[in-house]
């Protein structure tokens, strides 16, 4: 096997890792943000993400045991998995509409169950904390960093504003982060075909 082929093998099996690696990373951040998407949105994640892993973990074996059949096999399926990803990364990058803030914030205000929401966003109110003193009430401690209940622990910003900023901004992060791995996923799969044809010419020379 010549110095180049034994080279892409190399960094064949550090990018299929990097890859495997950067779609767990994917995984757990999803999770971690679960109920900024929808539910159907989640789970098509979970598995495009799971199967990334799995045809990484794929090319890594089908470097290192130097298979024609694995390691065509791991390149079409890449290509496969980036193509429909490319088409969901640009539909939300042109026409995915966030979930509704204002109508979550409502929802909860008129339940008054906006404890969790003022604490996980770092909030107060539905606009502001001028919310509770109109309607005569007292500012509650979720209002405040770290529940301490003084002036310069009360959070500023109302909830509705910083719920679509953390969506918009999740939204960017998940465009991020589906073309960086489009691109690994891409590179492994140029690998994947030069070996796969380098280890058939080599096989084709020991025949002879």
């Amino acid at each position: 096997m010549g110095c180049a082929t034994t080279s892409v093998k190399i960094t064949s099996i550090v990018m299929n890792a990097i890859l495997a690696f950067l779609a767990f990373g994917a995984i757990g951040w999803i999770a971690f943000n679960a109920d900024s998407e929808s539910e159907e949105f989640v789970i098509a994640a979970y598995i495009a993400c799971s199967i990334i892993v799995i045809f990484a973990f794929l090319g890594i074996y089908a470097a290192i045991r130097e298979s024609v059949v694995l390691t065509a096999t791991s390149a079409v399926f890449l290509l496969v998995l980036a193509i429909p990803q490319i088409v969901s990364t640009c539909l939300v990058l042109h026409g995915h509409e966030l979930k509704n803030a204002q109508q979550i914030v409502d929802v909860a205000w008129q339940a008054n169950n906006m404890d969790g929401l003022q604490q996980k966003y770092e909030c107060c109110g539905r606009y502001s904390a001028q919310d509770y003193i109109h309607l005569n009430q007292l500012i509650p401690p979720s209002c405040y960093r770290d529940l301490q209940q003084t002036s310069d622990h009360l959070y500023i910003e109302g909830c509705i504003e910083n719920i679509q900023s953390f969506y918009e901004n999740e939204k960017q992060r998940f465009i991020i982060v589906s073309w960086v791995l489009v691109a690994f996923e891409l590179i492994c799969c140029a690998l994947a075909v030069f070996l796969a044809i380098s280890f058939r010419n080599k096989q084709r020379r020991m025949q002879f």
